[in-house]
């Protein structure tokens, strides 16, 4: 706004510049002068239809508004106090976009976290993570503005405890070992992952301040899975197929699978390899399995879908190989053979 404002006047002084140099040389040279405004008038009625043209649009109206219904709540955010009105009750998209209004004239470490809280609300971990990373900048040592980093960390891996955010998770727990929301995310996150030895010990810790109630009954199922995922990670953490594409050429897709036999939908596992020659052999690690490992009585099946494109999409992958039972614990690489329909 205040861009357009001083790109408007800067194009009127130019214009007065401009009258001011005309007249000048006229009055030299012995010319009339009479109409001469016009001149300036024209670069008036420019600018004008400039910016009614180009600085105001449909969203200007909107923004003037929430700037002026929202500003002095977000003054007070920043500023670190509580606003008079309730910030619940304010649309979130509405504060982010007064917040950010505010934060670029006045930044402030809270400012920053309350407007990274809101991206994290409206599932933006990219905006979440720079916020918070700003917030950090102004004041390191804010509990918060670290596990907000966290949350967006884990957020854009997919849900999934990853280095750099079990690295600010530690940051609050080394200052604050009782922090309870510390140690759900690490829970929560790390059991996605597969780090089940660091989701039993966020699990644990947890249950050892909450003994009573639904809580701990919560608690005490989230410790019982993640102990049970443990235990069947060394059967399910590493299986692998050997490819034949007799006759197809190399260099394409390939997304080989594993599921529940006569299911349909998201896999319980999948890994994507480009292909640089067949036969090949894909083993599917424990960073792959999409859903939790199942009983070593479920039956599943392994299978696998190709296309010749490189980079493509499974959807894209027509070509596909019979899915053949899978034998557990493998004692050897499931062979399946792609077949072109």
């Amino acid at each position: 706004m205040m861009l357009l404002v001083m790109s408007a006047l800067l194009l009127i002084l130019f214009g007065a510049l401009l009258w001011w140099q005309w007249r000048r040389e006229a009055r030299r040279a012995g010319r009339a002068t009479a109409g001469g405004i016009g001149i300036p008038l024209i670069v008036l009625v420019l600018a004008a239809a400039g910016y009614g043209l180009v600085g105001y649009n449909e969203h200007t109206g909107p923004w003037l508004q929430q700037q002026k219904d929202y500003g002095e709540a977000a003054r007070a955010i920043i500023a670190g106090k509580t606003p008079d009105v309730d910030a619940s009750q304010i649309p979130a998209a509405a504060m982010v976009r007064v917040l950010q209004s505010q934060l670029s004239q006045t930044s402030s470490a809270t400012g920053w976290f309350a407007l990274g809280s809101l991206y994290d609300q409206l599932g933006a971990p990219a905006q979440t993570e720079e916020a918070a990373r700003k917030s950090l900048a102004i004041n390191p040592d804010e509990p918060s503005s670290h596990l907000l980093l966290a949350r967006a960390l884990i957020e854009k891996a997919g849900g999934k405890l990853t280095d750099p955010a079990y690295e600010q998770i530690r940051w609050v727990l080394d200052r604050e070992p009782a922090h309870d929301g510390a140690w759900m995310l690490q829970a929560m996150s790390a059991d996605r992952a597969g780090q089940y030895d660091l989701a039993i010990q966020a699990w644990e810790s947890l249950l050892s301040r909450h003994t009573d109630g639904e809580t701990a009954s919560l608690l005490g199922r989230g410790l019982e899975n993640s102990r049970t995922q443990k235990q069947r990670q060394g059967v399910f953490a590493s299986l692998t197929a050997k490819v034949e594409g007799e006759g197809l050429p190399a260099g394409g897709t390939l997304f080989v699978y594993i599921r529940e036999q006569g299911s349909a939908g998201q896999p319980l596992a999948a890994r994507r390899q480009v292909v640089p020659a067949f036969p090949i052999s894909v083993s599917l690690t424990a960073e792959n399995w999409l859903q939790g490992y199942p009983s070593q009585a479920t039956p599943l099946v392994i299978g696998a879908r190709y296309t010749p494109a490189p980079g493509a999409a499974v959807d894209q992958a027509m070509i596909s190989a019979e899915p053949v039972s899978l034998a557990l614990p493998q004692s050897s690489a499931t062979e399946l053979s792609l077949i072109r329909q």
